[in-house]
């Protein structure tokens, strides 16, 4: 693990946005372009959430109408691929020409946010939905990460960056 004295240049960021807890495009564009780091923007569809909807019993409750109706799974799929859309186009706008790339997943944070470390970057700065740029960020060795402890560190919505393994 690197001493409080070593720099380490973030080589990545890896933002995750999802559905009603995304941390504003304009900031990781800041950030992404001060650190001139590669980002990854990971926008994630809840897995949990699209099971739900396709339940025969599932329904919600209008506001204000308070009107119960069921749930549409095609009309949730539908929102959360505009919600995904309008989300890189900020992104889009934000970043101007400054490199980077934009993934959608269905699956939880920790799977998704492992797939996309497997690839091999590091150092990563992983921003979790709904997250404070400005919290203290947490570091982590990969070599020290396991599927548990990387679920943990996501549901802590505080910036985490992982540092990589001794071989890499």
């Amino acid at each position: 693990m690197a001493s409080r004295a070593q720099e380490i240049r973030i080589r990545r960021i890896i933002a995750c946005f999802a559905p009603g807890r995304a941390v504003a495009p304009g900031a990781i564009a800041h950030l992404v372009k001060e650190t001139q780091a590669e980002l990854l923007g990971l926008f994630i569809e809840d897995a949990e959430l699209l099971r739900f909807a396709a339940l025969p019993f599932a329904a919600e409750v209008g506001f204000p109408s308070a009107a119960r109706r069921s749930v549409d799974l095609a009309a949730v799929e539908r929102a959360l691929q505009h919600q995904a859309a309008l989300l890189r186009q900020a992104l889009a706008a934000s970043l101007g020409e400054h490199g980077w790339s934009w993934r959608v997943a269905r699956a939880s944070p920790a799977d998704a946010v492992a797939a996309a470390l497997a690839e091999g970057y590091a150092p990563s700065l992983v921003i979790p939905p709904g997250s404070n740029l400005r919290a203290e960020r947490r570091i982590v060795s990969a070599a020290e990460l396991d599927e548990e402890e990387l679920r943990a560190l996501l549901a802590d919505s505080r910036p985490l960056l992982i540092l990589p393994r001794a071989e890499e």
